[in-house]
């Protein structure tokens, strides 16, 4: 008889999935930079890059409740969906986002994003610190105040006028 050679490999960390009330589920897309999921109510996009860090599963409710009261507050006619995606990236990453320049397209929410260092705006996405998956309650206000920006009129206004500028007169 032969010597049968058995090789133990330690147990690796299974990397964090999305969930819908507490079930996962896989991605629907999967690119280079990372796992993409949509809201099941809202049909919201959210991403989570391969270099964020979470604490667990991401549960896609939490983004559908988060989006459900900015509906309510607002009043207003509900934001397309597929506007901007919510991106999660890691905090290394996000301190980067700060040192470039200022887009002068948004210019006027500055000051706003400068009391919220943990998310960023840009006009392929709205990106969001893995530092906010630390507990439940700070995720829930960053999603809250990152989907906040998708009924600023004057944010919606600027993303549109990259789709259809307006010409000098």
């Amino acid at each position: 008889m032969g010597t049968a050679l058995l090789v133990v490999l330690p147990a690796l960390p299974a990397a964090a999935q999305f969930t819908v009330a507490g079930r996962k589920v896989s991605p629907q897309e999967v690119n280079f930079a990372g796992l993409r999921y949509t809201s099941p109510r809202y049909g919201l996009v959210v991403q989570i890059n391969h270099d964020a860090k979470l604490a667990g599963d991401f549960e896609l409710n939490l983004v559908d409740e988060a989006y459900a009261t900015l509906l309510g507050t607002h009043q207003s006619a509900q934001v397309p969906a597929d506007l901007l995606p919510l991106v999660f990236v890691s905090d290394t990453k996000m301190a980067r986002f700060g040192e470039g320049g200022r887009r002068r397209i948004f210019r006027w929410l500055e000051p706003t994003m400068q009391l919220h260092p943990d998310i960023h705006l840009s006009p392929a996405a709205i990106f969001v610190s893995d530092e906010n998956f630390k507990d439940r309650e700070r995720l829930r206000s960053a999603l809250t105040r990152a989907l906040s920006f998708l009924f600023d009129r004057r944010f919606r206004e600027a993303l549109d006028s990259m789709e259809r500028p307006i010409p000098d007169k």
